[in-house]
């Protein structure tokens, strides 16, 4: 388990080195929208907490996701980690939840942080999820 976590740890390092990030628009086009300004809903975090528990926890803890991993995500766009989770996780059957779920498993990740939740689910498009900014800020 504890490779399994390094390994983990590894990709995040890398999505994030190969990632280009501008933390005022994406694509020059759109200004960014902050996490910390309610982009899920207490729903959608909900059922994101149920597939998190039986599809992710056989190799992570909710809590592996609190703290340094959100920080070391913070300036990046929910975009660049929904394609990260969406296509390598889990481990042993990546992309095998539909998109839907993948953006509820993030909502999880943002609420298990303190970003607060809204009136609107969180996309479930990369192209939408570019446009939110992560911003943590330590609870």
């Amino acid at each position: 388990m504890k490779n399994l976590y390094i390994s983990g740890i590894a990709l995040v390092c890398a999505a994030i080195a190969s990632s280009p990030l501008n933390a005022q628009e994406s694509d020059g086009e759109q200004p960014l929208v902050s996490t910390q300004s309610g982009v899920y809903t207490e729903a959608q975090a909900e059922s994101g907490a149920e597939l998190f528990e039986a599809n992710c926890s056989s190799c992570h803890m909710a809590q592996d996701f609190i703290g340094v991993f959100m920080r070391s995500w913070s300036g990046a766009t929910a975009g660049a980690l929904f394609d990260l989770i969406s296509t390598m996780m889990p481990e042993d059957r990546p992309g095998s939840l539909r998109p839907r779920e993948y953006a509820s498993v993030l909502a999880y990740i943002f609420k298990r942080n303190g970003m607060p939740a809204g009136e609107v689910r969180l996309a479930s498009r990369k192209d939408l999820l570019d446009t939110i900014l992560i911003e943590w800020r330590p609870q």
